[in-house]
């Protein structure tokens, strides 16, 4: 069995500009069995906009949390020695990056060269997909195509921490 150094952390977020949801699956290091999860509402000013893939609303997300209160409170739940992990990194870590940067955290420990956050980031998804090409997939290269060739139920609206489990059964079918 593959034992990875550190344990990963999957992350989801919803909302393109903005974050407006979090999702979080701490997978065990040795196993890739779920330790620990999160998932909040993000405060942000929607301007009327509603998720289409997600149908968060402003009148949801009025009350969550600040973005700054939930870096904090990842940070403090999950610290930073893992690995992070999403199914498309690019739009996951700028979110996260903003999340806890917000909340006075850097990635960078202050007056050293030692990173916080690991820069080795497990975008989930070109693995996904070359894994699947390799099996015979001639599917479409979205999220929903590729969940469902893995044996995913079709989502409907997404959930952040729906997602990030979904994902953690995408990365156990191509990893163990």
């Amino acid at each position: 069995m593959m034992k990875f150094p550190k344990d990963i952390l999957i992350i989801d977020f919803e909302g393109l500009k903005q974050p407006v949801q979090i999702g979080a699956v701490l997978l065990d290091k040795e196993t890739l069995e779920e330790k620990d999860n999160f998932v909040s509402y993000i405060y942000a000013d929607l301007e009327g906009y509603v998720s289409p893939t997600s149908g968060i609303s402003q009148e949801m997300i009025n009350d969550a949390p600040k973005p700054e209160e939930v870096g904090k409170m990842m940070y403090e739940k999950f610290g930073a020695d893992i690995f992070l992990a999403s199914f498309v990194q690019n739009l996951d870590i700028l979110h996260f990056r903003k999340i806890i940067s917000a909340a006075g955290i850097d990635f960078i420990e202050a007056g050293t060269d030692f990173k916080k956050y690991d820069t080795h980031i497990l975008d989930i998804w070109p693995v996904a997909y070359i894994h699947a090409l390799k099996n015979g997939y001639t599917g479409g290269t979205g999220s929903e195509e590729l969940f469902q060739y893995f044996g995913a139920k079709p989502r409907g609206l997404h959930d952040a921490l729906e997602d990030c489990r979904i994902t953690a059964d995408v990365f156990r079918k191509i990893v163990l």
